[in-house]
């Protein structure tokens, strides 16, 4: 049977509700048999950018979840913006016949490589916090000027741009800021430009406006605070501080906690748990004797003993990181030695539910005042710090859960007392801090 008579004899048995099978040599037409997928694949992906995924299928309407809806078979359609690993399905369906699916998981790569941002603020001791919106606030700090500086700056990761945007109350240097739940950031301590700087600021990073957010019960500097599941800021440690202390977002005052820490902790980490209480690790101190870790229950303002080997160790600057499951990583710092300060490569891993700190794995190297950032691919990503070697480092590593280290691209120059916050696309902002020698390091820095 030649071609146009096969086809026409389709044609009119289609009309009667039948299928022809068979027409045109043997073999069929490739959507004889219902939906069926021939091809599902992607070209490069990379963190902070779309792919392109090209589906070839036959037999039915294709579509692709989640995010891209209809695809035509052979078109290439474009993903969103990738910040991890992704995985899409693509689903083939034609009326009463069975669905054919394929499955594509990307994984996006970094580029390791970094862009130089125009535009930021020359800056050290400052703090920098994420925003719901994917901006990010940087208060304070010290901006080479004699007194600390009372700047808020944002930055707008769409333009790359950065904008003052108000100013606090008094200038702060070593202080902390918090996101809240409604999107506003206290910032609380610090070293302070006013003899009357003991209270903390509300700020609107909307607007760049700051209020009085009342006045802690004792002195913060080289503190750690983190927000509770229940709306409250835990204020942890500080400078020969013992005590934590909570802040009530309906009254805007803060109350001392009668419960007092293991030992007092300068330079402590504070990890809001999925059940609500709170790890706190290390933090130096001048006393005799040393508790590594404790965890605190909101809800009965308690602290609980956190069993590990190295229970009696002094480790401090250091950055602790929650994991999807639960567990939270403690990643390098620096102990307190009969010589002096010693950076630390080492890695622990705390399990709430044995309530156990214990090793594993190793940095790529030694890192004091370390700063970094648990990404979507689920590695954290370490930059700069000191080193053995340096006062501020040019290195960078990234580790993963399982207890590996490699080593990234190396920073332009050196940083210590920087910042470093994740985007939302899963780039890395890298702001401020020390140079080796002492200065502020200009600029800042996207790795992608």
């Amino acid at each position: 049977m030649d071609k146009k008579a096969c086809t026409r004899r389709a044609a009119l048995l289609a009309g009667l509700g039948w299928s022809l099978a068979g027409c045109g040599g043997g073999g069929g037409s490739p959507g004889d048999d219902g939906p069926a997928v021939q091809r599902l694949d992607a070209g490069e992906a990379r963190v902070g950018e779309a792919a392109q995924i090209t589906a070839v299928f036959s037999g039915g309407q294709g579509r692709i979840e989640p995010d891209l809806g209809p695809v035509q078979s052979g078109v290439p359609v474009r993903t969103p913006v990738l910040a991890g690993p992704r995985r899409y399905t693509l689903v083939v369906e034609a009326a009463g016949r069975p669905s054919a699916r394929r499955e594509l998981e990307l994984r996006p790569a970094y580029r390791d490589h970094y862009v130089a941002l125009e535009g930021a603020p020359t800056v050290q001791y400052h703090a920098a916090v994420a925003l719901a919106d994917g901006g990010v606030l940087v208060v304070g700090g010290s901006r080479g000027l004699s007194a600390p500086s009372e700047a808020i700056d944002r930055f707008d990761p769409a333009t790359r741009g950065w904008r003052r945007i108000g100013s606090l109350y008094t200038g702060r240097t070593n202080h902390t800021a918090t996101r809240l739940a409604d999107g506003r950031v206290l910032v609380v301590g610090g070293s302070v430009g006013l003899a009357s700087g003991g209270f903390a600021e509300l700020v609107d990073p909307a607007t760049g406006s700051a209020e009085p957010a009342g006045w802690t019960a004792r002195p913060r500097l080289r503190h750690a605070t983190v927000a509770l599941a229940d709306g409250r800021v835990l204020v942890v440690g500080g400078l020969q501080s013992d005590s934590v202390e909570l802040w009530d977002p309906a009254t805007r005052r803060f109350r001392l906690v009668a419960d007092r820490m293991a030992n007092a902790r300068e330079f402590p980490t504070a990890t809001l748990l999925a059940d609500g209480r709170v790890l706190i690790v290390g933090g130096d101190h001048a006393g005799p004797a040393q508790r590594l870790a404790e965890v605190f229950d909101p809800a009965t303002e308690s602290f609980d003993r956190v069993l590990s080997p190295l229970n009696e160790e002094r480790r401090a600057m250091h950055e602790a990181h929650l994991l999807p499951d639960g567990r939270v990583l403690v990643l390098g710092g620096e102990l307190r030695g009969e010589a002096g300060y010693e950076p630390l490569d080492s890695v622990l891993v705390f399990d709430p539910a044995a309530r156990t700190l214990a090793p594993q794995g190793r940095l790529d190297q030694a890192r004091s005042l370390v700063r970094g950032a648990m990404l979507p691919d689920g590695q954290v990503r370490l930059f700069g710090g000191q080193t053995g070697a340096e006062a501020s480092a040019r290195s960078a590593s990234a580790y993963a859960p399982g207890g590996t280290a490699a080593a990234l691209a190396a920073m332009p120059a050196g940083r210590a007392w920087h910042t470093v916050t994740a985007l939302p696309d899963g780039r890395v902002l890298i702001l401020g801090g020390d140079a080796e020698d002492g200065a502020a390091v200009p600029g800042a820095l996207l790795y992608e």
